[in-house]
């Protein structure tokens, strides 16, 4: 996937306009403009009339899609915005926590139900990012500012697999995931600053999803194998 470069001739001046496009709080880069300078792509709605009838389904009512954004939501207590069929990208979350899924990445990945909710799981954790609204960028380097979107990625990738745990799914199709879009990026030499390294990403995971697994293994002795509560329950069975 193609990666618009940053534009070098806003590179020696301060990221003023950070500030201004994060007053309503929540992840960095949200913002089409942002992305757009911190050399991310932008995804592209598609008319869902033009959609096949396979992947149609997914974003359907009752479909795949709409199931897991039901349970994330249970999860999460976020309620997400709308689920918009796109192109240029993987999946992306916007200001309004509209949620953009790749039709190309569904078509070649959509059969894997335990990756679409690592996906989705992802682009929830930024829903859910705690950065303070109000809070003034223009004092940051770019360094600082990709280093700070590093650590936001991470932490959504933090939250993808706490939930995978509690939607029932491993994270290994989220790795191996991972692991092709890394040899893709390696083999065309695209550089990232986005994400931490590959490795690190999968150790997060891989790590959130087994303190996920401690809790809970801890919740069931303290409370003697009985139910540790409904919510659980009906995040797997929502849908």
């Amino acid at each position: 996937m193609s990666v618009e470069k940053i534009n070098t001739n806003i590179l020696s001046l301060p990221p003023a306009w950070m500030s201004r496009v994060q007053e309503r709080g929540g992840s960095i880069a949200n913002a089409d403009a942002v992305k757009k300078l911190l050399g991310e792509p932008i995804p592209q709605a598609v008319d869902p009339k033009t959609l096949t009838p396979h992947i149609a389904a997914m974003f359907a009512r009752g479909g795949i899609l709409d199931r897991l954004r039901k349970k994330l939501a249970l999860l999460s207590k976020k309620k997400g915005g709308r689920l918009i069929p796109s192109k240029g990208v993987i999946a992306s979350v916007d200001e309004d926590d509209n949620v953009y899924v790749g039709v190309d990445f569904l078509e070649q990945f959509g059969d894997d139900e335990a990756l679409l909710a690592g996906i989705l799981a992802h682009e929830w954790g930024h829903m859910v990012s705690d950065l303070p609204k109000g809070m003034d960028w223009s004092h940051l380097t770019w360094d600082e500012i990709h280093a700070l979107r590093r650590d936001e990625e991470a932490y959504a990738d933090g939250f993808a697999g706490r939930a995978l745990f509690f939607l029932n799914y491993t994270p290994e199709s989220m790795v191996d995931f991972l692991k092709t879009i890394d040899r893709r990026r390696k083999d065309k030499k695209l550089p990232t600053l986005k994400y931490h390294n590959t490795a690190t990403r999968v150790e997060i995971l891989r790590q959130s999803f087994e303190a996920s697994r401690r809790t809970m293994q801890a919740a069931r002795r303290i409370f003697g194998g009985r139910k540790t509560g409904p919510k659980i329950g009906r995040v797997i069975g929502a849908g």
